[in-house]
């Protein structure tokens, strides 16, 4: 049966998903901020909204469901978790619960429930200041700083000899609501998408992955719904950069994902 889904994300990635989608039947609306979006072109109807703006995307959509078509389900095809949970509070529809969000969006609480799961993790610091940033970028390779909520990948930097650091910092503080900044050993990594469904983990990959996939998710409470992870094989073995709940444009649970935002739709 046809029904009325929104994505959240209208980049060059989601535009393949979104015209999969459309090839099922269903009816398409895009959010995004960027009124020439690739994924536009695909849409039924566009939402210009910033998709890391929570409150705005949920007032977009909610206005839009309710004074224009009834909106069935929700699919994230970005990693900004928080407006994903907002979304679906709003038009109470299945997603990840606020709960969840909040910890997928705050990267340093969420390496330390990683740790706690027995994920292992790269190596990440809290940083402060400036000085701190430039004595990391001293000692260590393949650094990238950040702010410490997901803002999108325009907000994360990996350091260089050319880059300045200094600025660096001043840039993901500025982008951090709170004004924190992290930084994180962040090796060539592999993409990794999982499903869950009641607590059970379904990915594609190879099978060393399984376990630690099934941790991310145990750390994050997350009992249903897309999962995308970041793993990185190193001398000890294999290390979980990032997981966070939402799904991947190229995600082999796409079927998967849509029956599970359109449930009781």
């Amino acid at each position: 049966m046809s029904k009325t889904l929104l994505i959240i994300s209208g980049s060059a990635a989601a535009a393949e998903a979104a015209r999969a989608i459309k090839a099922l039947g269903h009816t398409l609306v895009v959010c995004d901020t960027d009124p020439e979006a690739p994924a536009f072109a695909f849409a039924d109807s566009c939402l210009i909204a910033d998709i890391w703006a929570p409150a705005d995307c949920a007032a977009a959509a909610e206005r839009y469901s309710r004074k224009i078509r009834r909106i069935d389900g929700l699919l994230c095809l970005a990693d900004a978790v928080m407006t994903a949970a907002a979304v679906s509070e709003r038009l109470r529809l299945p997603g990840p619960s606020m709960d969840v969000a909040a910890l997928a969006d705050d990267r340093l609480r969420l390496k330390r429930a990683f740790a706690s799961a027995g994920a292992a993790s790269c190596w990440h610091a809290a940083i402060v200041t400036a000085q701190e940033l430039q004595r990391a970028a001293i000692a260590r390779e393949n650094l990238v700083v950040k702010p410490v909520e997901r803002r999108g990948p325009a907000q994360d930097h990996r350091l260089s000899s050319a880059e300045d650091p200094a600025a660096l910092f001043r840039e993901a503080q500025s982008a951090s609501p709170t004004g924190r900044v992290m930084v994180e050993q962040y090796p060539p990594a592999m993409r990794v998408s999982a499903f869950v469904e009641a607590g059970a983990c379904r990915m594609e990959g190879r099978a060393e992955w399984q376990g630690l996939l099934e941790r991310a998710a145990a750390a994050l409470d997350l009992r249903d719904g897309p999962l995308t992870g970041e793993i990185v094989a190193s001398d000890g073995g294999l290390e979980l950069v990032d997981a966070a709940p939402y799904l991947a444009p190229d995600s082999i649970f796409l079927d998967a994902a849509i029956a599970l935002a359109t449930r009781g739709s």
